[in-house]
Parts: structure tokens; C-alpha cells; sequence
């Protein structure tokens, strides 16, 4: 499952960053946002717009392109 498959509220765990392109990853990780951290998604924008996470009290938005690379298992 990827972020932009989560639904508004639901919390996820991140298990795979690498299939996101090499300058998300980093951003991610300036974040403090890596493998094993939980999210959670507060708003996603519609027509295939940007999701807005929030992980560890960020909030971030990412590109549906870029969510689509991002794999999260539910809690």
C-alpha cells in the first residue's frame, strides 16, 4: 500500500522509502521522517493533488507522484 491510498485520519507505518526519488528521500530524512516512523494523513487535495502527512508534529504535503512511491503498512 502507498500514502496516497490512505484515507483522511487513518495512521500508517512507513516501510519503504527507496523507490522515491533520491532529493524526497533526503528531504524526508531532514524531516525526520525515515522507515519505521508513523504518519498520518490530515487532508488530501482533490483531482490527484497533493497529500498533507503530519509526522512528528510536521506537517508535510507530497506530490501525488511522489506518494505513490512512498510504501506504508495501517496500524
Amino acid at each position: 500500500m502507498h500514502i496516497h491510498e490512505l484515507n483522511i485520519g487513518e495512521t500508517a507505518k512507513i516501510i519503504d522509502l527507496s523507490h522515491a526519488q533520491d532529493i524526497i528521500q533526503k528531504r524526508l530524512k531532514q524531516f525526520g521522517i525515515h522507515e519505521q516512523a508513523e504518519i498520518r494523513v490530515k487532508n488530501k487535495l482533490l483531482f490527484g493533488g497533493p497529500c498533507i502527512i503530519n509526522c512528528n508534529g510536521q506537517c508535510i504535503s507530497l506530490r501525488k507522484k511522489d506518494a505513490c512511491c512512498i510504501k506504508v503498512a495501517r496500524i
